[in-house]
């Protein structure tokens, strides 16, 4: 078996033959770089590459388990597993000492080679060591940490269908290990989630959410609908080849037909133009180009399509700068939009101040584009965060409001940024807890958030009362009173504790 490096990467190579128990040697080679990896039922036993710096006699040498003048009496030509076998053997090196050494040296291989993008490799089953090293690697943080340092746009293009599925395992014994992004997106995944949808979930820039991703995947912590197997029968593989990936071209990042593969200048105008459209668009159908009698899932489509190309996040880089400010502003009146048009009664309420606008407009002189914006719209406060520091801030209240006034897609998006950049902010986890609560999809996921909350500042009734409301409506209400009851103690005048508690009053006595 055989294949490319762009085709299928060392990570997914590793993660799918420790998955089905293979044995065997997996060989890799780019220009003069060449390595191997060896597999015993799926485990790495070994692996090596002929760069000098990645050689045993090198270790040795800097890590000064041999003296240099006894390392120049050994033969230059000997493989890093035969002259481990003479060190034990002559009893020059411990066994525990090159041991340790040997999984050093394995685990530095793996490193450099699994940031490979391009190059071939081949997996030959019958190839077995003589003498298997004890070496033990683990397999998902390596995988994992590889992750994080492959190259963005290449990650992306390994996440090509915004419909994927992707869902939690059971397998979590490792978040200790996981950096705050990893933790915060794991949390999110109560139930399989389509992939579009994880990464506006995510509230992180749309690259870093593919990265995190992928490496939870490779790691095995979330599960993947679709992975791009290299070790299947020749039929299966032929028919897959003459069966493309169904996705949009314009949606695939890391391709050449993805606009950040574009020049600075070419971006520049691409964005320009975006914005001078959003700001002529006299009204939210006209945002989405889309006609008055669009069914809702398109505008969903039309949503996330903008969302991948022109979301804030995507330009962190140009955060305090005017165009930054722009974009930012231009991105709150589509997401203001998605909200009005795929509810029902918003909708409702908008397409009859469309109307009336429409009709003011016959007996009116027409106004000028600038201000042709219909009444049903609603100002934004969109003044950008100059330093960095602020933007959790920024997010919680952009959060907060749109959270009072119904919006709460975009709720969910300004607070889980928040409670991303600060996990520790208990404001941020309870409001953002509050926001998945007001989605009945994702209302299970706001425990973890309430919960956190209330353990960072176990003193704080208002956040115990938040908590106590999610166990009434999940109809939790044993947990609720419980609750409820700790937040009197805490504030005997909180008034939405009472309020509460004679609603579970109430539904108990009815019951």
């Amino acid at each position: 078996m055989k294949g490319k490096l762009t085709e299928q990467p060392l990570a997914e190579l590793i993660r799918e033959i420790s998955s089905k128990g293979f044995s065997g040697a997996l060989r890799l080679e780019r220009e003069r770089m060449q390595a191997a990896v060896y597999f015993e039922q799926g485990r790495i036993v070994f692996a090596a590459a002929n760069l000098r710096t990645l050689r045993l006699r090198e270790y040795l040498n800097s890590r000064g388990l041999l003296p240099t003048h006894e390392l120049a009496g050994l033969d230059t030509d000997l493989s890093d597993l035969a002259l481990a076998a003479l060190l034990v053997d002559s009893k020059r090196v411990s066994r525990k000492d090159l041991n340790t050494l040997l999984q050093g040296l394995v685990t530095d291989v793996l490193r450099v080679a699994l940031l490979l993008t391009e190059g071939s490799w081949e997996f030959n089953e019958r190839a077995r060591l003589d003498d298997p090293s004890q070496v033990t690697i683990d397999i998902p943080n390596l995988l994992l940490e590889a992750a994080r340092r492959m190259p963005l746009q290449f990650v992306a293009g390994r996440l090509r269908n915004p419909n994927e599925k992707i869902s939690r395992t059971a397998e979590v014994s490792r978040e200790s290990n996981l950096q705050p992004a990893e933790s915060f997106l794991l949390s999110r995944l109560d139930q399989p989630t389509k992939l579009a949808e994880l990464i506006t979930l995510s509230g992180l820039r749309e690259l870093d959410a593919y990265r995190v991703i992928y490496g939870l995947a490779l790691a095995g912590l979330v599960m993947r609908e679709h992975w791009q197997n290299a070790f299947r029968t020749d039929a299966a593989r032929q028919t897959e080849t003459a069966r493309p990936v169904v996705t949009e071209p314009a949606a695939v990042p890391g391709t050449p037909n993805d606009n950040r593969w574009t020049s600075v200048s070419a971006e520049e105008e691409t964005l320009e133009t975006f914005l001078r459209r959003i700001k002529q668009a006299t009204n939210y159908y006209e945002v989405f180009e889309l006609p008055t009698t669009t069914q809702s899932n398109e505008i969903k489509e039309a949503y996330y399509a903008l969302a991948r190309v022109y979301h804030p996040d995507r330009f962190h880089l140009r955060s305090g700068t005017a165009l930054h400010t722009e974009l930012s502003s231009a991105f709150a009146r589509i997401t203001q939009g998605y909200e009005t048009l795929t509810d029902p009664n918003a909708r409702a309420a908008y397409d009859q101040s469309l109307e009336r606008s429409r009709l003011f407009s016959e007996s009116a002189p027409k106004p000028e584009p600038a201000d042709s914006l219909p009444d049903a719209e609603v100002d934004f406060d969109t003044d950008a965060p100059e330093n960095e520091s602020n933007r959790a801030e920024y997010n919680f209240r952009e959060g907060v409001g749109a959270l009072q006034q119904g919006r709460v897609a975009a709720a969910m998006t300004h607070l889980a940024a928040a409670a991303r950049a600060a996990p520790q902010e208990a404001r941020y986890r309870a409001h953002y807890g509050r926001a998945l609560a007001a989605n009945e999809q994702t209302r299970r996921l706001a425990e973890n958030e309430l919960q956190t909350a209330v353990k960072i500042e176990p003193g704080s009734a208002p956040f115990r009362v938040m908590l106590a409301e999610l166990y009434f409506e999940l109809k939790f209400h044993r947990r609720a009173k419980t609750e409820v009851e700790r937040a009197l103690t805490l504030d005997a005048n909180n008034q939405n504790a009472h309020a509460l508690l004679r609603k579970l009053e109430k539904s108990r006595k009815v019951g």
